[in-house]
């Protein structure tokens, strides 16, 4: 189950809803292939640079000036320092990259690789809040921009000084040139290299640049009635599957209603399930009670199933519905009467768990044959054998692990249900 507070499933609706309707066709229902344009503005992680070139130290470079290089030599503070030949090194193993308007140079949590040098060009630095909710927020939103970045600014200066990820996102707005620094090609003089350890006052003189504005706010994203409607439906398509689950499991095990030890079994097991567990189930009996009198009929019992392309005629939902309730012997009466609530939410409790011990069970029946391996059932069953009761244990504590075991009818067992 996802773990969801009741405020944030709209929110969890909505986004889904955008994925069903990006990603899911309309005519086949079936899963479509991410598309990532070229452009850069939808994908998950950072761009790579358009282009890639070596820094050349020729005096006809076309692609680099002197007034580039005496910029990064002497104004910027992390390279000052440096000798000569150390800075002559930097400079052969560093690259000259180009990015388009719409990459996204660096993404915010992303391991600090790489410091950046702007050469030309134009581009805009962004920050998530960690309050943002992820359900409402789409994986395109880069954050608030907190700055603009021209001409021999620079930015991942912080994430390779603290060895922390990237604090900003960097999206580049008109085309743009940028010197990159891979982190094990800067001298371990500079303080960039990991490998010296930065001062705490040096750190938050670099945390200064990627902070929000005091007056920022999370932003809303807006969604449709029809994002909201397809979600319904598909819930609605859901909780029909649920409920002629809960129908089939009643007509293939033909379980014992009415009695004090039933329900009180019944209910154990309801206790059992997660409150989002028992919300749903209820949903999905109020789905199927038309009238919301707390009872379902035999006609309400049959559309449902009709809804669920069941095919189960009239006599063989009397009979369930007289099952449950004896009073219930013809289709006149089952109109009156039929299953409540809460003998509606013991069966479903009931066929949920069943139907998780047999969807385990039959992993290991390889030939579909019904039947296990004692020792097999031992191996899956290890971890939580101090909660199942002896007469339960001894059908596979058995000295031949190769005993074959019927793994519907253990399954039984293990609910306390009646064989």
């Amino acid at each position: 189950n996802f773990q969801c507070g009741p405020k944030n499933i709209p929110l969890l609706k909505k986004k889904l809803a955008s994925f069903l309707n990006t990603r899911v066709d309309p005519e086949t229902l079936q899963l479509q292939e991410a598309v990532v344009p070229m452009d850069g503005t939808t994908q998950l992680s950072s761009s790579g640079p358009r282009v890639e070139r070596d820094v050349s130290m020729d005096d006809d470079n076309t692609f680099i000036s002197k007034q580039d290089l005496e910029y990064l030599r002497n104004e910027l503070p992390f390279f000052a320092d440096l000798t000569k030949d150390e800075f002559s090194q930097l400079l052969q193993k560093a690259k000259l990259q180009s990015f388009n308007a719409g990459d996204v140079i660096i993404r915010q949590g992303e391991p600090g690789r790489n410091f950046y040098m702007m050469i030309s060009g134009w581009a805009e630095m962004s920050i998530k809040s960690r309050y943002e909710d992820p359900i409402s927020t789409p994986p395109t939103y880069l954050g608030a921009v907190v700055n603009q970045l021209k001409q021999y600014d620079y930015f991942g200066e912080r994430a390779l000084t603290t060895g922390e990820p990237y604090a900003a996102s960097v999206r580049v707005l008109e085309k743009t040139r940028c010197l990159a620094f891979h982190v094990e090609d800067i001298p371990e003089s500079c303080i960039l290299s990991k490998q010296r350890r930065a001062t705490q006052d040096v750190i938050d003189q670099l945390s200064e640049r990627y902070e929000l504005p005091d007056d920022y706010y999370e932003p809303q994203f807006p969604t449709t009635t029809k994002d909201e409607n397809i979600l319904e439906l598909l819930v609605r398509f859901k909780q029909i599957r649920q409920a002629a689950k809960c129908f089939d499991y009643i007509m293939d095990t033909d379980p014992t209603w009415g009695n004090t030890g039933e329900i009180a079994r019944r209910s154990f097991l309801v206790s059992k399930l997660s409150t989002s567990q028992r919300d749903e189930f209820r949903e999905v009996f109020n789905l199927a009670d038309v009238n919301q009198d707390g009872m379902l009929t035999l006609l309400e019992m049959r559309k449902f199933m009709e809804s669920a392309r069941k095919d189960t005629t009239d006599d063989v939902l009397l009979q369930m519905i007289h099952k449950a309730n004896p009073r219930v012997v013809d289709g006149t009466a089952a109109t009156e009467y039929g299953i409540t609530l809460n003998e509606f939410l013991g069966v479903m409790a009931e066929a949920e768990f069943y139907s998780l011990f047999i969807e385990t069970f039959q992993v290991l029946d390889l030939e579909n044959t019904g039947y296990v391996r004692a020792g097999d059932l031992e191996e899956v069953l290890h971890g939580v054998r101090g909660l199942i009761s002896d007469d339960r244990k001894s059908i596979i504590d058995v000295e031949d692990k190769d005993v074959q075991v019927d793994y519907e009818q253990f399954s039984k067992m293990l609910l306390g249900a009646g064989l």
